[in-house]
C-alpha cells in the first residue's frame, strides 16, 4: 500500500494564509518605504533594497513550490483543471512583475533620483495589486480544495521546503514577519508545530532581532504620515 493510500486526505492550510498576509503587507509597505527614503541616504537604500530582494526571493520560492508540489497533485486528483491553469498563469504574470521590480531596484540603488524612485514605487504597487488579487482567489477557491485533497504529510512538505529555501539565519526573521500578522490563537497553533529549539531561539533572540530590523526599515514611514498596519 502506498503512503498516500494509507494516509487519508485532509490538511490544515491556515498557515498559508498567514504567509500570504506577510507578502501582502511587505509589498504594500515597500512602496511606501521607497517613497519615503531619501536618495542621498545610501545606507537606507541598501537596507531597503536587501529587504525587497529577500521578499522577492521568498515569493519566488513560494510560487515555485506550489508549482511543483501542489498543482500536480490537484491535477492528478482529476479535478477541474481550469482553476489550476489560472493559478499558473497568474504566477507567470507575477513573475514578470517581480523581474521588473528587481531591475528597478538595481536602477534605484545605482542611479537614485526621484524619477527612478517613482518607477520603482509604481512597479511595487502594481505587483502588490496583482499579487493581492491572486492570493485572495487562491484562498477563496484553491485552499478549500487543497484542504480536502492533499494529505497532512504532503502539505507539510510544502512548509518544510519553504523554510529550507530561506537563507541561513533568516528563518527566525520570517517567523517575526508571521508573528506580526498572527493573532494569539494563530501564533499558538503555528508555534506548537515548531521544534522546541526553534521556539526557544525565537523567544531569546528572534523577536528582538526582528523588531530592530523592522524599526530601521520603517523608520521614515510615520514621519510622512504612512500607516504600517
Amino acid at each position: 500500500m502506498s503512503r498516500r493510500a494509507a494516509e487519508a486526505p485532509g490538511c490544515d492550510t491556515h498557515d498559508m494564509v498567514l504567509v500570504h498576509r506577510v507578502f501582502c503587507r511587505e509589498f504594500r509597505l515597500l512602496a511606501d518605504i521607497v517613497e519615503a527614503t531619501s536618495p542621498t541616504d545610501a545606507e537606507q537604500v541598501t537596507r531597503v533594497s536587501a529587504h525587497a530582494r529577500e521578499m522577492l526571493a521568498a515569493l519566488h520560492h513560494h510560487h515555485r513550490n506550489e508549482d511543483e508540489l501542489v498543482w500536480p497533485k490537484l491535477r492528478s486528483a482529476e479535478l477541474d483543471s481550469s482553476l489550476v491553469d489560472l493559478m499558473q498563469n497568474q504566477h507567470e504574470e507575477i513573475d514578470v512583475l517581480m523581474r521588473r521590480v528587481d531591475a528597478e531596484l538595481s536602477e534605484w540603488e545605482h542611479q537614485g533620483g526621484a524619477e527612478t524612485a517613482d518607477l520603482l514605487v509604481e512597479g511595487l504597487r502594481r505587483l502588490h495589486a496583482v499579487l493581492t488579487e491572486h492570493l485572495r482567489l487562491e484562498e477563496d477557491s484553491i485552499l478549500p480544495i487543497v484542504a480536502e485533497t492533499l494529505t497532512a504529510s504532503e502539505w507539510s512538505e510544502l512548509g518544510k521546503r519553504g523554510m529550507a529555501s530561506l537563507p541561513k539565519g533568516r528563518a527566525l526573521v520570517f517567523l517575526g514577519h508571521i508573528a506580526e500578522e498572527a493573532d494569539e490563537r494563530e501564533w499558538s497553533e503555528l508555534t506548537r508545530r515548531l521544534p522546541a529549539s526553534v521556539r526557544l531561539l525565537y523567544r531569546l533572540f528572534g523577536h528582538r532581532g526582528y523588531a530592530r530590523e523592522i524599526a530601521l526599515l520603517r523608520r521614515d514611514l510615520r514621519s510622512v504620515g504612512k500607516v504600517v498596519k
